[in-house]
C-alpha cells in the first residue's frame, strides 16, 4: 500500500448519504446510507487494541511485551430507495458479498478518507414483503487506518526559448578573458597580488 498514506481514523459515516465500494457508486443501485436508530449516532471512534503479556508462576503482576490494534470493523445499512427486483437484489448481493479480496471503500461525506474492506459475519436483509426495505451489514478493513487519497501535483509545462549572447568586442582582453574569434577562453596566467599593489579599489574593479 505504499501508494497511500495512513491516516488516524475520522469517519463520518452516519451523516453520508452515499458510498462507494469496489468502483461502483451506490447511486448505481439506488442506494443510500442510512440511520436506524433516532437520537444520537454511535460512531467507530478508534480501532480496537489488545496488550501482549507474558505471566509467570508466583508472579501476579504479568510482563508486558506490546501491544497490538486491530483491524477496523463497523457496521452499516444500506437502503433502497425504489422497489427492487429479482436481478437488482442479486446484482446488489455480488457486488457487497462476493468480493475476494478487499476492495476500496468511502463514503460522501469525507471521499478522501478511503477503507479497504470485506463485508464479514451476518448479513441482513430488512423488509416489509413489498421489495421495499434496507441491508444491514458489517465491514471489516486491512488495517486500524484509513488511508489518504493519491496526491498528484500540477504540471508544469516549460516553454523553451533560445537566445544568443551578443559580444561586441570579437578579440582583446577583458577581466582576464581573452575572446578570439568569439570564443572565450581564461587568461593562463594567475593574478598576482603584487598587481594591485598602490592601485584603488575602484581602479580594480573597473
Amino acid at each position: 500500500m505504499s501508494k497511500f498514506n495512513m491516516e488516524v481514523i475520522k469517519i463520518t459515516i452516519r451523516e453520508s448519504l452515499y458510498f462507494s465500494y469496489a468502483g461502483i457508486q451506490s447511486d448505481f443501485y439506488g442506494i443510500v446510507n442510512v440511520n436506524m436508530s433516532s437520537g444520537m449516532q454511535e460512531e467507530v471512534f478508534a480501532a480496537s487494541r489488545s496488550i501482549n503479556e507474558v505471566s509467570i508462576k508466583g508472579r501476579d503482576k504479568p510482563y508486558f511485551q506490546s501491544t497490538k490494534k486491530e483491524p477496523l470493523k463497523f457496521n452499516v445499512s444500506f437502503a433502497f430507495e425504489d422497489k427492487w427486483d429479482d436481478v437488482k437484489i442479486r446484482e446488489v448481493a455480488i457486488w457487497l458479498t462476493e468480493q475476494s479480496y478487499y476492495q476500496p471503500l468511502f463514503f460522501s461525506e469525507d471521499p478522501e478518507k478511503i477503507y479497504y474492506a470485506l463485508c464479514v459475519d451476518d448479513i441482513n436483509l430488512v423488509h416489509n414483503c413489498l421489495r421495499q426495505g434496507y441491508i444491514t451489514l458489517a465491514f471489516r478493513c486491512d488495517a486500524p487506518y484509513a488511508y489518504s487519497s493519491i496526491y498528484n501535483p500540477p504540471v508544469y509545462k516549460w516553454r523553451y526559448q533560445p537566445f544568443d549572447v551578443q559580444v561586441n568586442d570579437t578579440n582583446g582582453d577583458k577581466h582576464k578573458v581573452i575572446i578570439e574569434n568569439g570564443k572565450l577562453t581564461l587568461n593562463p596566467n594567475k593574478t598576482m597580488w603584487t598587481e594591485f599593489r598602490g592601485k584603488k579599489w575602484y581602479e580594480i574593479s573597473n
